[in-house]
């Protein structure tokens, strides 16, 4: 059970996405549109169900506190509905992939016999499951409905769903009424088989001891520990790793406390960067630097590095055009200073007391961070050594930067998500999404890099109509540089029209006529406007 990946998101009544909105997830998304169009509720989307599993009580279907707050679900829900007893909620949708130990599963479920288990399921394709490999890919869907009920949020169905068995209706659907949750099979009620709730997360229990070995509802369990139990373990662990960091950050002090413990992330505004750093510092981390880029190319490096983790930073700041050295300073029984030279953090510009958390976040997104390998690696062995893939999302990385770091940061976040990063990118950043198509433009012709950017980099666009709904339009990078099917609308022809604007006075100012009086001067207008003649 490893090597988990998010493949799609589906929201339905959720903020400004009122109809069923799908959005698949790339090694890098890259999400663009207008300010309040919607893009950042489709990370808000995970983070709520994030926070939500890192809440203590299992009962709580979602838990509203976090970094997405709300008072209560409707304010969650498209249009915001008036208060009544009952109120339809947001409806949420995920698809995921992960490596099933089918051995294990087939010791859960007791070694049951084959030809039954086909038979009582009616899925032929659970022969090729049982009978292949100890080891499986799996793609599996979960599906949940949500509902305010007299001012508490509720789930009203879950379904649960494996596309490889090639059906389009839920294998197992959960329905609440009457203060129970009850559980169908393909339509047929599974009386004696039991749901348990963590958050929004299912867990099917059976009695044995109250049916046979043949019993069609044991058949029907037997398929749930098979296809789905570890999955929902995986898709659990993933939404309790996904690591987010926000486009606002905290003035930062000149002395910080040192932390007893080191923390597990850097926060959503980076306001746990330094400490961590602080407490990890000599720790190891595995990074691939950034892409080689030149006028005409642009290369992959070859070796993955392994690094103190201040040191890797350093490197990163470097090859991001950052001059001066990050170190830190300790003072005894006080706590500590971040240094970029002999400047500590406070006094060194807004722009790297944002750019020092992505970096770090990247860096900490490693599969194997603290793991000595003592090796060096090439991309693709690192790949193969790494038993997970971390989930992050960023918005606004471009915040406070100068062109040429919004620049290079695309060849950070291509050599990140070459190394087990899946990235979510929501940005405004012009500079950067040019610099990925000039990527794949300089990349030579079926090289590679070339292969790699035009299978693993999705742009997506969402858009606000007149109303408010939110709609999300999905494209790829193409060989020449360009962005194959929907071009974003006023992202990237801003900078297009200034030029043409540009060039167009250029051909105006050195007309013929201008051009054969080149000593016309201007005589400066010094007279007050109060003392001219009327």
């Amino acid at each position: 059970m490893t090597r988990a990946r998010l493949l799609q998101l589906t929201v339905k009544r959720f903020k400004s996405f009122e109809d069923r909105t799908k959005i698949s997830f790339s090694p890098l998304t890259v999400i663009l549109g207008r300010n309040n169009s919607g893009k950042s509720s489709l990370i808000q989307s995970l983070l709520l169900l994030k926070q939500t599993l890192a809440e203590p009580r299992p009962e709580v279907s979602l838990h509203l506190d976090g970094p997405v707050a709300a008072f209560n679900l409707r304010e969650l829900t498209w249009g915001w509905p008036d208060a009544g007893d009952q109120v339809e909620g947001p409806s949420f949708g995920l698809r995921w992939s992960c490596e099933v130990d089918i051995s294990d599963a087939i010791d859960q479920a007791r070694h049951p016999d084959t030809d039954n288990l086909v038979s009582q399921t009616d899925l032929g394709e659970m022969r090729d499951i049982v009978e292949g490999t100890s080891i499986q890919r799996l793609v599996t869907e979960l599906w949940f409905d949500t509902r305010e009920d007299a001012g508490t949020t509720v789930l009203t169905e879950i379904q649960l769903l494996s596309p490889r068995l090639r059906t389009k209706q839920p294998l197992f659907k959960l329905s609440y009424s009457n203060g129970r949750w009850r559980c169908r099979w393909g339509g047929q009620t599974a009386t004696k088989i039991n749901v348990e709730l963590d958050h929004f997360i299912p867990y099917l229990q059976l009695d044995r001891r109250s049916v046979g070995p043949r019993d069609r509802q044991r058949a029907w369990h037997n398929a749930y520990l098979i296809l789905f139990a570890q999955p929902l373990e995986a898709l659990k662990q993933l939404l309790s790793d996904f690591q987010y960091l926000g486009s606002t950050r905290s003035v930062p002090p000149s002395l910080y406390k040192s932390s007893n413990v080191a923390p597990q992330e850097i926060g959503a505004s980076g306001e746990m960067a330094a400490q961590l750093l602080h407490r990890r510092q000599r720790d190891v981390v595995h990074y691939l630097p950034p892409l080689h880029v030149t006028d005409s190319k642009a290369t992959i490096p070859k070796t993955v590095i392994e690094q103190p983790l201040v040191d890797a930073v350093n490197g990163v700041l470097s090859d991001l055009s950052i001059r001066d050295r990050l170190s830190l300073e300790d003072i005894h029984e006080v706590g500590f200073r971040l240094l970029f030279g002999s400047a500590s953090l406070l006094h060194v510009g807004r722009g790297l007391t944002y750019l020092l958390p992505l970096v770090e976040l990247g860096l900490l997104a490693d599969p194997l961070r603290f793991e000595c390998l003592q090796d060096s690696l090439n991309p693709r062995d690192f790949r193969k050594k790494c038993r997970s893939f971390a989930h992050v999302a960023a918005e606004e990385p471009e915040a406070h930067l100068h062109p040429k770091i919004q620049s290079r940061l695309a060849h950070w976040m291509v050599s990140l998500a070459m190394t087990n990063r899946r990235l979510i990118i929501e940005t405004h950043s012009d500079h950067m999404v040019r610099r990925l198509r000039g990527l794949v433009a300089r990349a030579g012709a079926d090289s590679e890099l070339e292969k790699w950017l035009l299978k693993n980099v999705s742009i997506l666009e969402v858009e606000q109509d007149e109303e408010g709904r939110s709609s999300v339009k999905s494209s790829r990078l193409t060989a020449d540089g360009g962005i194959g099917q929907r071009w974003p609308a006023d992202f990237m022809d801003e900078a297009s029209q200034e030029d043409s604007a540009i060039y167009y006075a250029k051909l105006d100012k050195t007309s013929p006529d201008r051009a054969a009086n080149p000593n016309v001067s201007f005589i400066e207008d010094d007279e007050p406007e109060s003392d001219k003649a009327p």
